[in-house]
């Protein structure tokens, strides 16, 4: 392959050197012999910058050698009856050795620079691979950690009631059997949770597709209220969603579990006697979405973090293995949203999201008394 590669180089140096005779000798007449010089110097260049240090120091010479038979009088001879033309041949060649040498140095320097690069680009893709590998290895750790504690405590208060009732089923009044059963059922929804918000972080990113039609907000707001039933029974809770709120294009299960991730996530940091609310209202192109509760709100150097996967704040006696804003802000980004945390200045915690309203809904058509017929 490489004797090949060297053999059409040095076919394509005699092909130049030829071109250039040709064109000398159809001009000789006409042109002074500085030209022709300049004529073949051309052709050295071309030849250094195609081909490898042999064939283009060989053509230096056989450019030289046509010019001096073809150029120099007496023409088409390599008799040199003036020795002002040997001097001419001699600078002429050292010109071209000279040019031939730099050009390939030139050549090696940029083909060192682009190696060089290349290196430097396999290095930053070498980091950013180990890079990469320590973050899911901080990320596996983490969803260990966030996993084995998050389901191993419900499973085990719902194994300890269990045991209870299976055991002591004879000793047990109904209050505290029915106290043991309410355990159950609250740590079987405890644990349901945990593992639907890590089935949806995983779908989320495998680039689960969004189902959208045109909902309105209030209905899904409702969806989510009549889920969380149980968890907000006795909470003081607020919705302000105006009439004419225009209906949102949305993947409508997505959005529901934005909400119920939301109002869970409000009803673990506010005291049973505080008020939650929720409020929406439209502007600049933009249905902007509050969920504000009244606990102790964000450390101040938390609100960058809240959604992040596996965060989760220090506040005592409250679990959670820190997917459920990190989901909410997933699928609000997909729906091409927008989602920021912040504190109340009364007290308190409070989740601003936006969704664009788009193009207006399809009008629902009007039945005509021609089209009943139809």
């Amino acid at each position: 392959m490489k004797n090949s590669k060297v053999w059409l180089e040095c076919l394509f140096s005699v092909f130049v050197v030829g071109i250039c005779s040709v064109i000398s000798v159809l001009l000789r007449n006409r042109l002074a012999l500085e030209n022709f010089a300049i004529i073949y110097m051309f052709g050295v260049l071309a030849v250094s910058v195609r081909c490898s240090r042999g064939p283009a120091m060989a053509n230096a010479f056989l450019a030289v050698g046509s010019f001096h038979y073809f150029c120099v009088p007496p023409f088409d001879t390599f008799i040199i009856e003036d020795s002002n033309y040997a001097v001419t041949l001699v600078g002429m060649l050292t010109i071209a050795l000279v040019t031939t040498t730099l050009t390939m140095k030139i050549r090696k320097q940029a083909e060192d620079a682009l190696k060089r690069e290349e290196q430097t680009k396999e290095l930053y893709r070498l980091r950013e691979l180990a890079e990469m590998e320590v973050q899911n290895e901080r990320t596996r750790n983490l969803l260990l950690s966030a996993v084995s504690h998050d389901l191993k405590t419900p499973l085990a208060s719902i194994y300890g009631a269990a045991t209870s009732l299976l055991e002591e089923e004879d000793r047990l009044d109904p209050a505290e059997r029915r106290e043991l059963v309410q355990s159950i059922s609250g740590e079987s929804e405890r644990l349901n949770r945990v593992l639907t918000n890590l089935l949806e972080m995983t779908r989320l990113e495998s680039g689960r597709q969004l189902v959208r039609d045109w909902y309105p907000l209030e209905e899904i707001l409702g969806a989510a209220l009549t889920r969380l039933e149980r968890a907000l029974r006795g909470r003081s809770l607020s919705t302000e969603i105006p009439p004419d709120l225009p209906l949102v294009w949305v993947d409508d299960v997505l959005l529901e579990q934005v909400f119920i991730n939301l109002l869970e996530n409000a009803v673990k940091y506010t005291p049973a006697d505080a008020a939650i609310r929720v409020s929406a209202h439209v502007g600049a192109g933009l249905v902007e979405v509050i969920v504000q509760d009244s606990g102790p709100g964000f450390a101040k150097e938390d609100e960058a973090l809240v959604f992040d996967k596996f965060f989760r704040g220090k506040v005592e006696g409250v679990r959670g293995v820190g997917l459920g804003l990190a989901i909410c802000k997933a699928i609000i980004e997909r729906h091409d949203g927008t989602v920021a945390a912040s504190n109340v200045a009364s007290g308190g915690a409070m989740i601003r999201f936006t969704l664009p309203v788009g193009a207006a809904p399809p009008q629902p058509q009007t039945i005509t008394e021609d089209s009943r017929h139809d």
